[in-house]
């Protein structure tokens, strides 16, 4: 796989891309609850680089194994198919980031698979000229403001989207959803706001002022781009094959892009990264990938999907 640099900012040239950010008005939304206004002003990213930290302490009186049966219990989280025995994981934040038990998981023999455990809240082709995505009925966004600078995005123009939302209770590891090589990698700081359905209601552009990396997949179906978008509480957001870029590092990376010095193949189902709490998996497709989707799935209407579960016929 060849070895990475031990830290994202020295692997290329960085650009400054602040991205769009959330203006006073923003305050004034209608419905806005007390807590979100506090969070407007409230430093989000250092506290929930706190809270990735926190989960992973172990405390007196074994508090930690406590919280962590607690987080299961409440969240009636499935365990059957963790890789080790519960009491492997000592704390929220080892249990957070658990691999699946091998064979658990059998892998569709399609195109494209679920790269994620969640729910599917919205999906859909791109108009001619019009590459936007629905953030939710009425809220829209334009996909080269959630790539950022620096891609060639042709190929994804006459494609689509599909957005997939995790929740805590969700596995938080992402896998490829396509047979393919990494061509490049990009980091987007920005700020951590909720995703939940209150968020996705109500911010416009929520995605595209999150912090994200973005992975893309080029293999002989097509191409994709895997965007992983932070969120309130998501302590990090990790790389399997590359320990030098991670989401919410304090101090803050500036963005950049990655290419790998050497060939990253990787097969549908293999890893690519994990959050450290529920957040949001964007699928951008290239046309060819695009035309293979169920189309069962772009009916309006939430969908549980399971990562390795077949996304085309």
């Amino acid at each position: 796989m060849g070895a990475t640099p031990s830290r994202f900012k020295s692997a290329r040239p960085q650009f400054s891309f602040p991205g769009p950010s959330l203006s006073i008005p923003t305050l004034l939304i209608p419905g806005a609850t007390l807590f979100y206004r506090l969070l407007y002003i409230l430093p989000k990213n250092l506290l929930s680089h706190l809270v990735g930290i926190l989960t992973h302490c172990r405390y007196p009186f074994g508090l930690h194994t406590v919280l962590k049966n607690w987080f299961i219990k409440q969240y009636r989280i499935e365990t059957e198919e963790a890789e080790f025995p519960l009491e492997k994981y000592p704390t929220m934040g080892d249990f957070f980031v658990r691999k699946l038990k091998p064979g658990s998981r059998p892998i569709a023999q399609t195109a494209l698979v679920s790269p994620v455990d969640g729910t599917l809240t919205q999906g859909g082709g791109f108009q001619p000229g019009n590459a936007v995505l629905t953030q939710i009925k009425g809220l829209e966004y334009n996909l080269h403001d959630l790539a950022g600078p620096g891609w060639n995005l042709e190929e994804y123009l006459q494609g689509g989207f599909l957005t997939i939302y995790l929740a805590p209770y969700n596995y938080h590891r992402i896998h490829a959803p396509i047979d393919g090589q990494v061509t490049r990698v990009s980091y987007v700081p920005g700020a951590l706001w909720p995703v939940n359905t209150w968020s996705v209601s109500h911010i416009p552009g929520l995605f595209v002022v999150n912090e994200r990396i973005t992975v893309e997949l080029s293999g002989p179906e097509g191409k994709a781009l895997v965007v992983m978008v932070g969120a309130t509480n998501v302590g990090r957001i990790t790389l399997d094959f590359h320990s030098g870029m991670e989401g919410n590092r304090v101090p803050r990376d500036q963005a950049g892009h990655w290419q790998p010095p050497s060939p990253i193949n990787l097969a549908k189902g293999q890893g690519l990264g994990c959050f450290e709490l529920g957040s949001t998996v964007i699928l951008v497709l290239s046309k060819t990938l695009m035309e293979k989707v169920d189309q069962g799935l772009l009916v309006a209407g939430a969908k549980i999907v399971r990562m390795g579960q077949g996304l085309s016929p």
